[in-house]
């Protein structure tokens, strides 16, 4: 019953929207960046209207004066991470590529809307379309991959955490199946009670998984940081067991 309700929750947000409800495209993250002409810049992550789904994101880069010098490709999960201003990690991880900006292919745009609630109806045009320009894409290094990782995370802890949570839940429901596959029985009655018991649990945890992995697209997670979510929280509990029952052996030792 509960998944049932999950996908008609769903379906019912399909049909209940429309392009008149979509939000308007906003700027999640804004770094300054030196520009080969020396001046200060500005790489920005705009983001747009995914619906059901992750946001689309894609980064532009910007003149000291807001004029648009570079726009890449839209993707599902993005992350700029500047430590120097000469230097800016963009991390496609939805490709699993590098954005290294390319000077030689930068153009003279129009002036890019500021960083204000109020001028966030100006984003339209540039969010939307294929276009793009001022990129060059390559496969990332193995300390371009750590240094990606870590800012992704950094940035998705809310959505981290509910996924370690939902996978303690999901072991701790595991752990009753156990429990009761080991408990005797002796009737028929007793054994049917207990196969169905067994399946609504194992439901309630695929229900939490679909739950957990649904938030996680919304919220931008890959496969990846999801799935080591999820495993660390069982790994918690299960490690929290063991560590229970070495307590309870040296206790009865002594």
């Amino acid at each position: 019953m509960q998944i049932a309700a999950f996908f008609l929750v769903l379906i019912i947000a399909v049909t209940g929207s429309s392009p008149a409800s979509a939000h308007r495209p906003y700027f999640t993250q804004v770094e300054k960046i030196q520009l080969p002409s020396g001046e200060m810049g500005e790489a920005r992550l705009l983001n747009g209207d995914g619906i059901l789904g992750p946001d689309p994101v894609r980064v532009i880069i910007v003149d000291a004066h807001g004029r648009l010098l570079a726009r890449s490709h839209k993707t599902r999960s993005m992350v700029l991470s500047c430590w120097e201003v000469r230097r800016c990690l963009i991390f496609d991880f939805s490709a699993g590529k590098i954005l290294d900006p390319t000077p030689s292919s930068f153009r003279s745009g129009p002036i890019v809307p500021g960083l204000s609630d109020h001028e966030r109806d100006g984003l339209w045009e540039l969010e939307n379309g294929l276009e793009n320009w001022g990129f060059s894409r390559r496969d990332p290094s193995f300390r371009e991959k750590l240094l990606g990782y870590q800012a992704m995370l950094s940035d998705k802890i809310p959505e981290v955490v509910f996924s370690v949570v939902i996978g303690a839940l999901c072991a701790l429901l595991g752990a009753g199946v156990i429990v009761i596959k080991r408990q005797p029985r002796r009737r028929y009655f007793e054994t049917f009670m207990a196969a169905l018991a067994i399946f609504l649990i194992l439901g309630m945890g695929l229900f939490l998984i679909l739950v957990s992995g649904f938030f996680g697209l919304l919220g931008g997670l890959t496969l990846a940081p999801w799935l080591i979510s999820v495993c660390l929280g069982g790994g918690l509990v299960f490690g929290g067991t063991l560590i229970r029952k070495w307590i309870r052996t040296q206790t009865s030792f002594q």
